[in-house]
């Protein structure tokens, strides 16, 4: 929905002829309204009469709201010329440097600044998306009679007519107003009613402390300290948040020339360079081969869909999150923020069969957004582009749904040990369902062998009843979900009660072998969470031990594996051909070709977190063989903070074996020929 708000001394509107074959009813030849109007001109658009309740009550919201900033003008103005009165006097009398401000005076008369009565206009021309709905021609009256219900004094100008009319816009600071309102379907969660508690790591429940002003204290019988500081950021404590500060990964991903800000896109759109490339193909490849091997199968969906199906419109009014539109024609289509939209459609018009439950979905979207505040942007961390890997499974029913959630429990629990990153875990669930299924929901807890966060809601309040998540905790203190895991019972219904009406679902739908036809139960699996935040949870993870464990990417991960370096130019022939059997090998290896001492090259290796750097000498010539530093990645630092294993005079055939046993059974990324030789390295960044 479009609104054009002009604030008006006065309006007549003359009735002139028919417009369409059904207009509206229009008793009077004119309407006429004295006194200080505000004329709402609204363009009902194509989602809005998924809903016209709902959209005629968020309209309504706007006009008042916009009643509100008219009236309360002139006391702001008044407000803030007492703050500058009062700087001024602190500029006079030396207590502030600087210059003194200017009062700001109101256009009008501050009595001018009121509205007595609402028109509601239906204006075609603010929108080129407009509904061919027969109950748009509805809005317009439901505005105005909630307006009404609400004190305000207000009249509809009817529909399918052409008309004249004269308005007298006052010109004052809020004169002219617009307004871009989308239909927006979403229960409040039950935060207020909400209970936090712990599970401990021997399955034990405890509960957290709060102070008088709902701050979070701590839990007395829990004494990890990181687990204390994850729990301080996911129940709002203020004492975590380092306003201001940059998060650390942003500096560790331009460095590393993985990943950058892209000055001529939107903001939280990026841009790659070659090793996160290879990082970002290495990643799909794995989760992909993983889920293939558990059982998925493979779709791939458009990103951009249309408002004019009632089944997506239904949950896409209901999520969440800021929209992207494009236009095609005279039509309009949302840039997808997640995969479930034309997924579930596609369930929905599938022949389905109890045979093929659990039906195991994956989708790598490459692209999906959401349109967060400009603020909210962070890094890696929230995006307004990004790469989601989408895996959703139907499930004949609810306990054939709650063991498949153990197995993929499991699943995402793996992938992300695969991938370095140490989670901390949150279920979240109604009262009813923890309290029959907690046996197995404590036992999943006690195999972590860490505790969890718990919560509980009285009332199943979104499409899941249980969700579940994986979250890392950053270098400055804050978690951020990564892989998550819901059952949904609602989606896959042909439709909800809600607010006292029915809402269009999915109606996905199979003929049981009882011949009832039956919906079957969704688990929302996000294996091992975003790619962005992937790489944002291992550099932050890596800043945030800086001091206890040695940084470094997984072995199979890391976009350079294998660093070589000789001690003079002597050698160089020589590690010519190991640097060719090493890629032909499938090793991801490097020559640092530099005429540099050996002591600068190793320390550009320790920079650069390569996992295996190979260092050859006259001996090492001589006798066909190499010495090697492993880097210890993830292990804690023992004495003086030893970096590496030095491992002298082996075979190179040694290091190859090294290598297979590191990286078996993940996937192999060729190195691009210019990164094998420092002398023909590109760099990106200035």
């Amino acid at each position: 929905m479009k609104i054009l708000l002009i604030h008006s001394d006065g309006v007549e509107v003359h009735k002139n002829k028919e417009a369409t074959a059904n207009p509206q009813e229009f008793d009077k030849d004119v309407i006429s309204m004295e006194g200080l109007v505000l004329v709402a001109y609204v363009s009902v658009e194509d989602q809005d009469t998924y809903d016209i309740d709902v959209i005629s009550k968020q309209g309504a919201d706007v006009i008042e709201n916009a009643i509100l900033s008219i009236t309360g003008f002139p006391e702001r103005i008044r407000q803030k010329n007492e703050e500058t009165r009062e700087h001024n006097r602190k500029i006079e009398q030396g207590k502030l440097k600087g210059n003194t401000r200017e009062l700001k005076e109101l256009i009008l008369e501050h009595t001018q600044y009121r509205v007595d009565k609402v028109l509601v206009y239906p204006w075609a021309h603010l929108s080129k998306f407009l509904s061919n709905s027969p109950k748009a021609m509805d809005v317009c009256p439901r505005i105005a009679n909630i307006l009404e219900e609400r004190g305000i004094e207000a009249n509809y100008s009817p529909f399918g007519w052409y008309k004249s009319f004269k308005i007298n816009c006052l010109g004052h600071e809020l004169a002219e107003m617009y307004r871009d309102v989308k239909l927006y379907i979403q229960p409040e969660e039950h935060l207020e009613t909400a209970k936090f508690k712990v599970i401990s790591s021997e399955g034990n429940l405890y509960d957290i402390q709060f102070d008088s002003q709902g701050g979070y204290k701590g839990v007395a019988q829990i004494e990890d300290k990181d687990f204390d500081l994850f729990l301080r950021s996911e129940l709002g404590s203020r004492e975590v948040n380092k306003e201001g500060e940059e998060p650390p990964h942003i500096k560790a991903m331009k460095e590393f020339e993985l990943v950058d800000f892209e000055p001529n896109t939107d903001s939280g759109n990026l841009r790659w360079y070659t090793k996160g490339v290879i990082m970002k193909n290495l990643i799909k490849q794995y989760i992909e081969d993983s889920l293939i091997d558990f059982g998925a199968v493979l779709v791939d969906t458009p990103i951009m869909y249309t408002v004019k199906n009632d089944k997506l419109t239904a949950q896409t009014a209901r999520f969440p999150a800021r929209t992207y539109w494009v236009e095609s024609g005279r039509n309009r289509y949302l840039l997808r923020f997640a995969g479930d939209f034309l997924q579930f459609d596609m369930f929905s018009e599938m022949n389905l069969r109890p045979e093929y439950f659990p039906l195991r979905v994956y989708e790598w979207e490459q692209y999906d957004f959401r349109r967060e505040q400009e603020g909210e942007l962070t890094g890696l961390r929230r995006l307004r582009g990004f790469v989601m890997p989408d895996f959703h499974t139907l499930c004949k029913d609810l306990p054939s749904s709650v063991k498949e959630f153990k197995k993929q429990y499991d699943l995402d629990k793996s992938l992300m040990e695969d991938l370095g990153l140490k989670s901390y875990i949150i279920f979240r669930t109604t009262e009813k369902f923890f309290k029959d299924n907690k046996e197995w929901i404590v036992e999943l807890v006690k195999k972590e062998k860490q505790p969890a966060l718990l919560e509980l809601w009285e009332d199943r309040y979104y499409y899941f009843i249980l969700k579940f998540e994986r979250a890392v905790l950053s270098a400055q203190n804050k978690s951020a979900t990564l892989a998550t895991i819901q059952i949904d019972v609602e989606s896959s219904l042909e439709f909800i009660e809600q607010d006292g009406k029915k809402r269009q679902k999915y109606n996905i739908s199979f003929k049981d072998i009882d011949g009832e036809i039956k919906h079957p139960i969704i688990l929302h699996n996000a294996p091992a969470g975003g790619l962005e935040r992937i790489i944002w949870g291992l550099l932050e993870s890596a800043e945030r031990n800086i001091e206890k464990i040695v940084p470094g990417f997984e072995t199979w991960l890391s976009p350079i594996q294998v660093r070589i370096l000789t001690i003079s130019e002597d050698q160089n022939s020589y590690a010519e051909q190991i640097l060719e059997e090493l890629n032909n090998a499938g090793y991801r290896t490097d020559f640092d070709d530099r005429d540099e001492t050996l002591g600068k090259k190793i320390r550009r290796a320790e920079i650069d977190w390569i996992p295996y750097t190979i260092i050859i000498g006259d001996k090492e010539q001589e006798n066909k063989t190499i010495s090697i530093r492993k880097r210890l990645i993830n292990q804690e630092f023992k004495s003086k903070k030893r970096t590496s294993q030095q491992i002298n005079n082996i075979k190179l055939e040694d290091l190859l074996n090294m290598l297979g046993e590191e990286t078996s059974n993940y996937p192999k990324y060729k190195l691009p020929k210019p990164f094998r030789r420092f002398s023909t390295k590109i760099y990106f960044r200035k």
